[in-house]
């Protein structure tokens, strides 16, 4: 089978979609051929078969056998590069599937409503309805996704990283959220409020919270703002984002891993906290709180701040469990979010809709 896989990435590393796209066409290339053209003209070294867009792009102007894979994947919606692409190959007959990343949630659409109302209306529609799938990360996004007749869940993946966590604090124990500083969508406003309703417990047991994200849009300005805005600048300490192997050693010095989230498309920051053993407290608006949930890896909440307070508090008070739900987390993410075994059940999938449809 032929796959060619089309985004708009570059080498941000605070980007979910920029981390994790070319991670999922390097790990189907162990299963088919598989090449990516990318609309940023940005190149990645893992990627054997990779392909720069240009002004005057045309299909046919790509090496056999790409020139007419066997079926084509978009990676996100809202790029107006996939318009004349995508007309190009329904003409041709080949089939493509849409990724999203989340854009087409119903939360998302709300998001600028009218705006993207319009565009679906005059620009995407054509786009959106002429896909063979619409592929969901999670079960959750394909049950809030009301776009395309066809949708299937074929998921993210990770790795199981070379260190992992070997010991926990019971005192003095340290909370840490890593990612996007946005306050609504991430629910860092949920978390801060939290910690306010307890925050005479959290001192009187010396807890700390380390928040790390990048500065974009004055967000970061925003966050400091919260944090002093809820009187809670002794216990929440916001720092600049990290990457590679300060991150890692960061995670490994975490207790347990916080997330928020009002709604999300796939959290990566989850998962790469679980592949290290950590255990997550998480809201139901994370999208993967089932799995937390099902492997007792962790504490899932209710997306409202006296939920997560309380979530906290438990955690808190379960720190002899520390070590069981970081096995449990390690054990999950090999069972499921292995990426030679995503990519293998992914490209199963595509070979599928070929067949049957």
């Amino acid at each position: 089978m032929v796959v060619l896989h089309i985004a708009s990435i570059n080498d941000n590393h605070g980007s979910g979609v920029c981390v994790v796209v070319p991670q999922h066409v390097s790990s189907q290339q162990s299963f088919a051929t598989v090449g990516l053209l990318n609309i940023n003209n940005v190149k990645f070294d893992i990627i054997d078969n990779m392909f720069l867009f240009h002004k005057n792009f045309e299909i046919e102007d790509l090496p056999v056998p790409f020139k007419k894979p066997d079926i084509v994947i978009f990676h996100e919606v809202y790029r107006v590069e996939y318009l004349k692409i995508s007309a190009r190959i329904r003409k041709q007959g080949i089939p493509y599937i849409i990724i999203p990343h989340g854009e087409l949630r119903w939360e998302a659409q709300k998001k600028r409503h009218y705006k993207k109302v319009l565009a679906n209306f005059f620009m995407f529609k054509q786009f959106i309805n002429g896909a063979r799938a619409i592929q969901c990360l999670t079960q959750k996004e394909l049950d809030n996704t009301h776009f395309g007749e066809k949708k299937f869940v074929g998921t993210n993946g990770i790795s199981i990283p070379e260190k992992h966590k070997i010991s926990f604090r019971s005192r003095n124990i340290s909370f840490t959220y890593i990612g996007r500083l946005e306050a609504h969508v991430k629910g860092l406003d949920l978390m801060l409020e939290a910690v306010r309703k307890v925050e005479d417990e959290l001192r009187k047991n010396k807890i700390v919270f380390n928040m790390y994200g990048p500065d974009y849009r004055g967000r970061y300005a925003n966050i400091e703002h919260l944090i002093l805005e809820n009187g809670i600048g002794d216990i929440v300490t916001l720092h600049p984002a990290v990457f590679g192997d300060e991150k890692e050693k960061i995670l490994l010095d975490t207790d347990i891993f916080i997330q928020a989230s009002r709604h999300e498309g796939m959290p990566m920051g989850i998962l790469e906290a679980m592949s290290y053993g950590i255990p997550c407290l998480v809201t139901e608006g994370t999208a993967i709180a089932d799995i937390v949930s099902v492997n007792k890896a962790g504490w899932v909440c209710q997306t409202d701040a006296d939920s997560i307070a309380d979530s906290m508090k438990k955690a808190i008070e379960e720190s002899k469990f520390y070590m069981e739900y970081s096995n449990n987390a390690i054990n999950a993410i090999k069972n499921k979010f292995l990426w030679e075994n995503v990519a293998f059940e992914t490209i199963e999938k595509y070979d599928e809709l070929l067949t049957r449809f």
